[in-house]
């Protein structure tokens, strides 16, 4: 004999409580955990549907359910509802819905365990669950390891744009290109759905999908398992951004107190709320893509080399991304790493300054970003500033200077096939860091090294002369402007 949802509420160790008495004597075929908007594609009739109510739209959800023939809907409260909204119980009955209302205490697990064993006589069934909730206090990748054993298939967490956040088995990630593809063509929004071999569930409230494959299609039942699990996986992601909205205002804070009229707080200040800084001298980059700067924030906090480095990632006005970095080796591919991963992004950075300057630096960086719309995708400020003075030297005579510094560079490119005007202009973009210009120009350090060698025999200069460095990068944008 199948349990009721009379029968559940009889049991006293769970604490329901029945908010609409119409038919508990409908049998449960099944329990269901399920925190997305629209969870009909994978419900045929006579579950019961557990929720904590994230989904919202209640009068079409409950209108959707009903239709299904549920055996009931029971609503867990203490996780953004302290009592069941008024209109899902309208709702609900308008449409003869059961709704039970379950108390914080009790464990969704502790209802499908009793559902599980009255059906089946064994707890077999709800082992994977316990599994699964057990993962949840580790972490994402943890519950995807758990998903993956008890459905015997390889599983993916992807993004929003379908890139692989985690994968299990590690192999799995070959299966994310192919993914992207498929959430594209469907477009958006994407809703559940069942794709060649795979399963695919959105992770609500906007946290990208869950997809699990195998050769074999998945029952009703281990669908039930996809479904909690991405009901698990939203709870993970609603407190994982509850966190991060936490650490972005403290960071907000300490910079507004770096950049405000009292500087030498910030340091305190970000002690006192668990800010790391920067070591300086430092550098302040101005991040942003069109009006979303959302993709920019994240791809900055993602970042492994920023974090590192403790680079105090900040979302600032006018949907910008403020980031401030130590000046080292690498820090300005850094940036091009974080603006690569955003189409349409750009960006602006400042040269080293210390960290008093850091007002003074932001300001310039600002300005810069907004007053220079179009241009390379991670600009330097000095070299607007330089631009500026380009203006002046409009004159034959300005040119000719230009041509005759770096005639001996144009002389020994006419007898070699080295371009070494190239790599001095990738050199000294790269503010004289060998291993990021190297990188640019798809060269071993090794090599960029043995070119600048060449470089100073043939120019006679210092490249660690500033004022040789600037003369040169000088001439080099006279040439650019006047072809």
């Amino acid at each position: 004999m199948r349990p009721t949802t009379a029968w559940l509420l009889g049991r006293r160790e769970l604490g329901l409580r029945s908010l609409v008495d119409t038919d508990l004597d409908r049998p449960i075929r099944w329990v269901h955990v399920s925190e997305l908007a629209d969870p009909a594609p994978f419900l045929s009739g006579g579950e019961l549907l557990l929720t904590v109510g994230l989904a919202g739209g209640w009068t079409s959800y409950v209108r959707r359910l009903a239709k299904l023939g549920l055996a009931g809907l029971g609503f867990g409260l203490g996780f953004g509802h302290d009592e069941v909204p008024g209109e899902l119980l309208a709702a609900a009955r308008k449409h003869d819905l059961p709704v039970l209302e379950v108390p914080q205490a009790t464990p969704f697990i502790a209802i499908s365990e009793l559902v599980a064993a009255a059906i089946s006589g064994t707890a077999e069934r709800t082992d994977a669950m316990r599994s699964l909730l057990g993962a949840a206090l580790h972490g994402p990748r943890a519950v995807l390891d758990a998903l993956a054993k008890a459905l015997n298939c390889w599983c993916l967490i992807l993004d929003e744009r379908g890139s692989a956040r985690h994968a299990s088995p590690a192999g799995a990630r070959r299966h994310a290109e192919l993914l992207s593809l498929d959430l594209a063509r469907l477009g958006s929004p994407v809703g559940a759905a069942s794709l060649d071999k795979v399963a695919l569930l959105p992770i609500s409230p906007g946290g990208g999908f869950l997809a699990a494959g195998r050769d074999e299609p998945l029952s009703a039942a281990e669908h039930a398992l996809l479904t909690s699990a991405a009901g698990v996986l939203s709870l993970d992601l609603a407190a994982q951004r509850e966190l991060a909205g936490a650490h972005r205002a403290a960071r907000r804070a300490v910079l507004r107190i770096a950049t405000g009229e009292h500087p030498s707080l910030a340091r305190s200040i970000a002690d006192t709320l668990e800010v790391p800084l920067p070591a300086p001298p430092i550098r302040v980059a101005v991040l942003g893509a069109g009006t979303d700067s959302a993709g920019v924030l994240r791809a900055a906090e993602e970042h492994q080399a920023l974090a590192q480095v403790n680079g105090l990632v900040v979302p600032h006005e006018q949907h910008t991304v403020v980031v401030v970095l130590p000046v080292a080796e690498g820090d300005l591919q850094a940036l091009e790493e974080v603006l690569h991963r955003v189409p349409g992004s750009r960006g602006v950075v400042t040269e080293g300054v210390g960290f008093a300057d850091l007002p003074d630096a932001l300001r310039r960086a600002r300005s810069v970003f907004f007053g220079t719309p179009k241009g390379e995708r991670l600009m330097l400020a000095k070299d607007v500033a330089t631009a500026g003075l380009l203006a002046q030297l409009t004159g034959p005579g300005a040119l000719g200077w230009a041509d005759a510094l770096l005639e001996p560079l144009e002389r020994h490119a006419t007898r070699s096939k080295l371009d070494l005007i190239s790599t001095l202009r990738v050199f000294l973009a790269h503010n004289g860091h060998v291993d990021a210009s190297a990188a640019a120009l798809g060269i071993h350090r090794h090599t960029l090294r043995y070119r600048l060698g060449r470089i100073v025999e043939l120019l006679g200069s210092d490249l660690d002369d500033p004022t040789a460095r600037a003369e040169l990068w000088l001439a080099l944008r006279l040439r650019e402007a006047e072809r």
